[in-house]
């Protein structure tokens, strides 16, 4: 802008001080990959709005596309409050702590501070370090790993790539109390379609559905300038050709958060689409006006006396690392799913919820998974409740779990989705099942399977009333996306 006069340079303060898009428009440069130099950061109209929600909302969970600059933006937001608004602490969160120090570096948010007019910089860094970086102002901003941070009240917490964080749930339990004195935090990611029901999703959809405090945004594709349906097409083509899918082009360059967080249709054994004619989005009803008292329960339909039910069951052993005990009810004569209960719940006070559930849809039959912590469900359904469990091929209590059972359980899932014979209520249940794999008939690494077993052996009961009888492998089992 030339040389400033100090009249000019205390009107350029006052913008910059009530304005953050006015500073990063005006002062902010950032450094351009593909033309090896740094340039001034234009905004477009979609970055602004996301300026405009950082400063309206404390709560933003952003889902977008690949390379709009939304990484830019936020730290150029967080410098703007660092330099204008003194005494402010900052914390960055990447998936791995190398990415988080990278943020923070020359590179990156001490880059964006070094090409900033003299008038515009403290008089000095008291802090430079590649964890810390200190102003005189008294504003820091700290670079942690996701295990690190919850140590400090925070003025604004910044997690990039919150999609890829593995333990996104555990990072936010820890340092989402340093900022509720009156802080702010963003959570900004494109998606990992491997990880559907991941935390920074169900972030976003509950953010968007206007349930929790949270501004939702999603930035598609074609917000980037230059970006035209001729661009568009040659990146359909190419990743087409290369993959034999188009899962990576929903990842990368999403048009809808629907295509974003719809799960990968490669290798999985229940196609999306089956799955999707299924599903019937249902609030579940007010804890007040259920009459039941099991914790955990999420109620869709309340119990009808004409109506016959079965409960699939998948117990696990209760504690905080493991995985949920889940239990699905289906009512018979439409395959509905009725109710859904799933958390930490151990298996004597799981076995004492599932006798409750059971007598209070009409006794319904009950078939919970036969491994591991299965027996003392059983054990406790039988002693305890002198509750019958539905029997397996092998005339035992319950169903065990082997490759050869599993299939059953599969091909009979995936005939009745097929033929829409069921309907689906539940998001998590939904989002689950989406995720097996046609290979492995398992959850992505790291991802859990219990909602997806429970709903199995409640559709081969349903299918089957006595699945004692000799169940066969569907000729659909070897469907496999």
């Amino acid at each position: 802008m030339g040389e400033q006069t100090p009249a000019e340079i205390r009107r350029e303060w006052l913008k910059c001080t009530y304005s953050a898009a006015y500073f990063i428009d005006t002062y902010c440069w950032i450094y351009d990959a593909t033309e090896s130099k740094w340039i001034p950061f234009r905004l477009w109209p979609e970055q602004v709005q996301v300026i405009q929600d950082l400063t309206e909302n404390r709560l933003n969970v952003i889902l977008k596309a690949r390379q709009l600059g939304l990484t830019w933006l936020v730290l150029c937001f967080m410098l703007w409050k660092m330099i204008f608004h003194p005494q402010f602490t900052g914390l960055i969160f990447s998936r791995r702590e190398i990415e988080s120090i990278y943020l923070l570096s020359t590179e990156r948010l001490r880059g964006i501070y070094n090409h900033l007019p003299e008038w515009a910089q403290t008089k000095e860094i008291l802090t430079d370090a590649s964890h810390a970086w200190q102003l005189s102002n008294g504003s820091v901003a700290y670079a942690f790993p996701t295990t690190a941070g919850d140590s400090y009240t925070a003025s604004f917490v910044f997690v990039d790539e919150a999609d890829l964080v593995p333990d996104l749930a555990a990072l936010m339990n820890a340092v989402k109390p340093t900022i509720d004195g009156g802080g702010s935090m963003v959570l900004l990611s494109r998606v990992d379609k491997e990880t559907p029901g991941s935390t920074f999703k169900k972030t976003y959809l509950a953010a968007r559905a206007g349930k929790t405090p949270w501004k939702s945004a999603f930035l598609p594709w074609w917000v980037r300038p230059g970006r035209d349906q001729t661009w568009y097409n040659e990146q359909r083509e190419d990743i087409l050709y290369r993959t034999t899918s188009l899962d990576d082009l929903y990842q990368q360059y999403p048009a809808t958060d629907e295509e974003a967080l719809r799960p990968p249709s490669m290798d999985r054994r229940l196609p999306f689409k089956w799955l999707k004619q299924c599903y019937q989005q249902l609030e579940p009803i007010p804890t007040e006006d259920i009459e039941i008292g099991v914790p955990f329960l999420k109620v869709y339909k309340l119990p009808n006396r004409l109506e016959d039910y079965y409960i699939g069951a998948d117990p696990a052993e209760g504690n905080p690392t493991s995985d949920d005990s889940v239990a699905h009810v289906f009512a018979v004569s439409n395959g509905e799913e009725c109710a859904v209960l799933a958390g930490k719940i151990e298996p004597g006070s799981f076995a004492e919820y599932l006798h409750l559930l059971s007598e209070w849809y009409n006794h319904a039959g009950i078939l919970p998974e036969r491994n591991n912590h299965g027996h003392a469900v059983i054990l406790a359904l039988e002693d305890n409740h002198d509750v019958d469990p539905i029997k397996g091929p092998d005339g035992k209590p319950g169903w065990t779990t082997s490759g050869k059972s599993k299939a059953i359980a599969f091909s009979n899932a995936a005939e009745m989705f097929r033929d829409r014979e069921v309907i689906l209520h539940d998001e998590d249940t939904l989002n689950q099942l989406a995720s097996i794999g046609g290979s492995t008939l398992s959850a992505p690494e790291g991802s859990h399977d219990d909602y997806a077993t429970s709903v199995t052996l409640a559709l081969l009961a349903l299918k089957y009333g006595n699945v004692s009888v000799e169940v066969a492998v569907s000729p659909v089992d070897g469907y496999r996306g």
